[in-house]
């Protein structure tokens, strides 16, 4: 073990080089993607053969009153699925600054052949509380925004769709959350560019 500045390091998560962990975020994001799938399954059979006052599938060919034409659509549906990506870690990258030093730099990454994108502040040492706002808050804001758009569309399998894809993407941050939840030790998190590392406070030294 590792003791740095009154704390213990007590373990670790390296995302890149943990089959583990990526293996459970794999299993995560098929979940999500199935119940995204019968979701939209689901919507689709209430709103084709009941009589719920709910908005309709779309998109129609060609458009018609306000309802995107198939191109439209998939335009729209590339957008709102790429670019929650961005956004995802610019709400990561706000509230590493928020709850850091001042002064704290950000940096930005990518890992291309395990497709991720991530955000770091490479070194800084957040509470337990506080990390735990750090990785779920994406998962929260970004579905949000989501939900908002896809509402005021009135486009209910684009929503569905978007929000499957966007939290299919989350897994790593549910993991992170995870691990922190399962290990009551957990104080402080020290943020990284390959992953996580969890440290204990250390304890006090009393004089007998």
């Amino acid at each position: 073990m590792i003791v740095l500045e009154g704390m213990v390091k007590i373990g670790e998560i390296r995302i890149f080089e943990d089959e583990r962990f990526r293996a459970r975020m794999v299993r995560a994001s098929g979940a999500v993607v199935a119940l995204g799938l019968a979701a939209c399954a689901a919507w689709y059979a209430l709103a084709s053969f009941t009589s719920l006052p709910l908005p309709p599938i779309e998109p129609v060919a060609g458009g018609t009153d306000g309802v995107p034409g198939v191109g439209a659509w998939l335009a729209a549906l590339a957008a709102g699925t790429l670019a929650p990506l961005g956004v995802h870690e610019l709400v990561h990258a706000a509230l590493f600054k928020l709850f850091a030093p001042p002064g704290t730099h950000v940096g930005f990454g990518a890992d291309l052949q395990q497709g991720m994108l991530y955000a770091a502040a490479e070194g800084v040492v957040y509470t337990r509380r506080s990390y735990l706002v750090i990785a779920l808050a994406p998962t929260f804001v970004v579905t949000a925004c989501l939900v908002g758009v896809g509402a005021a569309l009135a486009w209910p399998l684009w929503t569905l769709v978007t929000v499957s894809v966007h939290l299919a993407g989350c897994t790593g941050d549910w993991g992170y959350a995870r691990a922190i939840r399962r290990d009551r030790s957990i104080a402080y998190c020290e943020d990284t560019s390959w992953g996580v590392a969890f440290f204990a406070a250390a304890p006090r030294e009393t004089e007998g």
